[in-house]
């Protein structure tokens, strides 16, 4: 069955967002899920993962990371804007919080709302729960792990799937150790899945595999990653 494919568009003070909206067609969503891509935005691999989660039944959103519909195609254009998204967490707090409410419009009402980001992605997803956003879950996967920024606040209310490789560089178990402290001090239902002999973008085939390399595909943890996926979006929707 075929895919029907729809602009999202949507804005947060004054920046503007050009998202994508894929649905099955003529199905009626069990869920949706707004999809924060890694750096790449609205690329193949993020049509794939979307593809996987319609596949279950699913609406999936894939939200604009910059803002512009902006879609980096080369790895050189990556670094400045993933340190903006650093430096002004809030700022992918509100276009994400747009997203979802955009998203609600666009299906019936009632309609279980998840959220789900890669990289930098998992980042903003992360801090959105932190800002008491209104989903039914979290997960985030092969994520840029951040403990919570000054003045915000770390309790979140959705549960929440955080899958993670042991051997990522950008995310080292340091972190995931801090987040993990942060998490439970708050009170918070999150569970972490963590694979052995995975780095950084084991989701993303064109990575490579040579295991000297900062970013590392691996596909028994990208399938395990996907299917931990499907039993979290089942668990939460019932």
């Amino acid at each position: 069955m075929s895919n029907v494919e729809t602009r999202l568009d949507y804005a947060a003070g004054q920046q503007n967002y050009r998202g994508l909206l894929i649905k099955g067609s003529g199905l009626v969503p069990k869920a949706a899920v707004v999809l924060l891509p890694d750096w790449r935005g609205q690329s193949p691999l993020a049509r794939d993962h979307a593809a996987y989660l319609v596949e279950l039944g699913c609406a999936v959103a894939i939200a604009d990371l910059y803002g512009d519909g902006f879609s980096p195609d080369s790895p050189d254009q990556v670094g400045p804007m993933v340190q903006r998204l650093i430096a002004h967490r809030a700022q992918g707090v509100e276009g994400l919080a747009a997203c979802v409410e955009q998203v609600r419009k666009e299906l019936p009402a009632g309609t279980p709302v998840l959220i789900l980001g890669y990289s930098a992605g998992g980042m903003v997803a992360l801090d959105y729960g932190r800002s008491s956003g209104d989903i039914a879950g979290i997960i985030v996967c092969s994520a840029l792990l951040k403990t919570a920024a000054e003045g915000m606040k770390s309790r979140i209310t959705a549960p929440v799937l955080i899958l993670q490789g042991t051997q990522d560089q950008v995310s080292p178990m340091e972190t995931i150790a801090a987040v993990i402290k942060e998490m439970d001090e708050a009170g918070n239902d999150v569970r972490f899945e963590l694979y052995s002999q995975t780095h950084h973008a084991f989701d993303n085939p064109e990575a490579g595999t040579d295991p000297n390399a900062r970013l590392v595909y691996s596909p028994t943890s990208a399938q395990r990653a996907r299917q931990a996926i499907a039993n979290f979006v089942a668990e939460v929707i019932g």
